[in-house]
């Protein structure tokens, strides 16, 4: 009886760990992305990888806002090249809360690149 009770709670909290409404409503833009805000990053990577360049102090901008914690950003730092460093930051990056990639969208708009703010790209953000 106590096997089924167990099984009984797990199945509820997976439902509710996938209800992205019911997680939203609860920690607001502090949740994991979901699979079609992942999808963006990914339908787009390529062309933000060009974009980012991670000599223009956009890695420390981003650790200064707590987007990630200093392992991730010497986890960053040591890519061979720009375009390297730049795809670790978003292999990190889409593993990340809803805000983190806010912050991301917002460092990059304020450098000129829209593709996560205004669609640029093939799929724009959505929350």
């Amino acid at each position: 009886m106590l096997n089924q009770i167990s099984v009984l709670r797990m199945i509820n909290l997976f439902e509710f760990l996938t209800d992205w409404q019911k997680v939203e409503k609860l920690h607001g833009d502090n949740r994991p992305l979901c699979h079609d805000q992942r999808k963006v990053i990914d339908f787009n990577r390529h062309e933000l990888a060009q974009l980012i360049d991670p000599k223009q102090d956009i890695i420390d901008r981003l650790y200064d806002s707590r987007c990630f914690n200093k392992l991730h950003k010497d986890h960053i730092e040591c890519g061979e090249n720009t375009f390297d460093k730049a795809n670790r930051l978003l292999d990190i990056m889409r593993r990340r809360s809803v805000a983190d990639v806010q912050k991301l969208a917002m460092v990059l708009h304020a450098d000129g690149c829209t593709l996560l703010t205004e669609g640029g790209g093939k799929q724009s953000w959505r929350n």
